[in-house]
């Protein structure tokens, strides 16, 4: 007979050997992965939430933009889009063309109606000549002036533009490739 027959008088022995758990070595060779993998993911990780917070940043523009020439059409009469570049750069939405980062508590329309942008990336707002920016927005929802207004967003790796026409349409694009934001 090719099989051997098992009986309980004639077990194989099988060398056992006890398992209480991890070796020193193998919990440092795990460790050395980790760290290793670490160290690779963390440079991706901050491009990723420069990249998040870069487009928080521009889509908050245009949609302060937006709020401002629907309230201007909505109440019919002018509304003031407000980029103050020069100090504390902010935008903001107010019925005053007077209206300021330091004054915005008594004259932006709403809490919701600004938006500081980040510093840690250096996160800077400019336009043509590098001076605070109004754009008046009439009861018509167009530009009180008869030219093109381009605001620009840049930080360490990211660019756009926020370009508002005469008849108050309003674009935003990004000069890298973005998802969520058209590119220029």
């Amino acid at each position: 007979m090719a099989f051997h027959a098992y009986t309980s008088n004639n077990k194989l022995s099988i060398p056992q050997r006890r398992l209480n758990g991890f070796t020193l070595l193998e919990m440092l060779v795990v460790l050395a992965v980790i760290s290793l993998l670490s160290l690779i993911a963390i440079p991706s990780f901050d491009a990723w939430n420069e990249r998040n917070a870069f487009k928080h940043a521009a889509t908050g523009i245009a949609s302060l933009a937006k709020q401002a020439r629907m309230k201007a059409l909505i109440n019919k009469k002018n509304m003031f889009l407000i980029a103050q570049i020069e100090h504390n750069s902010c935008v903001l939405v107010s019925e005053e063309d007077s209206c300021s980062c330091a004054t915005r508590p008594s004259c932006a329309l709403t809490e919701s109606s600004f938006l500081s942008l980040p510093s840690r990336w250096n996160t800077e707002l400019s336009t043509t000549n590098n001076e605070d920016k109004i754009v008046a927005f009439n009861k018509n929802g167009t530009l009180n002036f008869a030219s093109n207004t381009t605001l620009t967003l840049s930080s360490q790796r990211f660019r756009a533009k926020l370009v508002i026409n005469t008849l108050g349409r309003i674009k935003l694009c990004s000069v890298q490739s973005i998802s969520g934001i058209a590119p220029c």
